[in-house]
């Protein structure tokens, strides 16, 4: 972002405020001159409280310098708001919408950055228009598909503009390129948390299915697993026992490409539904012994295993 004007131009009316580091700084940072110089300025506009159209582009010249500065962009909001306070609602709207222009650029640059994200939430609300936003959220998540900030910007989209149609189909779009990828099995539900009845059978006996053939090319990949145990938990295990079946057919070796390995995650989820409430006790006993069993399988988690044994057998559970 270059600008054709220096600090000492643009405010020759001020005094610098410098940053007060206390008498004694132990250990100083090296702020390059171009940072002192704008950082001291900034500090006074915040002081004396000026909104005007050279504080909003020293603002953005802050922003450059360092995009993580929250007070820079709060600072930014107000000032746009200020400026246009007085401007028909269509004119304020024209001035976010450029605001827009600026934000997609700084995301750009920051895509992991919060306040960026942040500060594009407020520009689309304000503008009141959602147009091309799944789209440019989509561009972002092509480069970067766990990008936390830009999924949950995407939400917000969804929920406030209430645009879900098309969304589940986006989705199955990502796990056909990764079928691990647990944002977007996480957005599925997201998506169907909102738009469908989650304590129906109908719609979990589908969702099971859905997972479940994800399952069979790739059985130890955790994300769909972890899917389907989140929408049958709620509704009770055992009213799907095409899923018992299913864990104990994966579960049971030969798994992978031969040899006597199991998989741990179809294991996992029959402790879930051998342990479940109202089980008798010889399968509360084999969720224990598969405790043991993955104990060895999944080394990593072997204290969590350990405690689930326990559990598992305690009268009280």
């Amino acid at each position: 972002m270059p600008f054709e004007w220096t600090v000492a131009e643009a405010f020759p009316d001020l005094e610098p405020l410098p940053q007060d580091d206390g008498p004694d700084p132990v250990v100083q940072i090296a702020y390059s001159a171009e940072f002192v110089a704008t950082m001291d300025i900034f500090r006074r506009v915040l002081a004396i409280g000026e909104f005007s159209e050279r504080t909003l582009r020293l603002s953005a010249e802050v922003i450059e310098l360092n995009a993580a500065n929250y007070t820079a962009w709060q600072y930014r909001r107000k000032c746009l708001d200020e400026l246009h306070a007085a401007a028909e609602p269509e004119a304020r709207r024209d001035a976010w919408k450029r605001e827009l222009e600026f934000c997609t650029e700084a995301v750009r640059q920051n895509m992991k950055n919060y306040q960026v994200w942040f500060h594009r939430r407020s520009c689309v609300e304000r503008v009141g228009d959602a147009t091309g936003e799944l789209a440019f959220v989509a561009e972002v998540l092509a480069e970067d598909a766990k990008n936390y900030h830009a999924w949950g910007h995407r939400q917000w989209v969804l929920k406030h503009f209430s645009l879900w149609e098309g969304e589940l189909e986006y989705i199955d779009t990502l796990l056909a390129q990764d079928v691990r990828n647990n944002s977007a099995w996480n957005q599925r539900y997201y998506v169907l948390k909102h738009t469908a009845d989650l304590t129906s059978h109908d719609v979990v006996g589908s969702e099971l299915a859905y997972a479940l053939r994800h399952i069979e090319g790739e059985p130890d990949n955790p994300s769909p697993w972890a899917y389907l145990k989140g929408v049958v938990e709620p509704v009770g295990y055992e009213h799907f026992p095409q899923l018992r079946r299913a864990a104990e057919r994966l579960g049971s070796p030969p798994y992978g490409d031969g040899g006597t390995a199991q998989c741990a995650q179809a294991l996992g989820i029959l402790v879930e539904i051998l342990s479940r409430k109202g089980a008798d006790d010889s399968e509360k006993q084999q969720a224990a012994e598969l405790c043991d069993t993955l104990a060895t399988l999944d080394a990593i988690r072997v204290a969590y295993w350990n405690w689930r044994k326990t559990q598992v057998l305690d009268p009280l559970y």
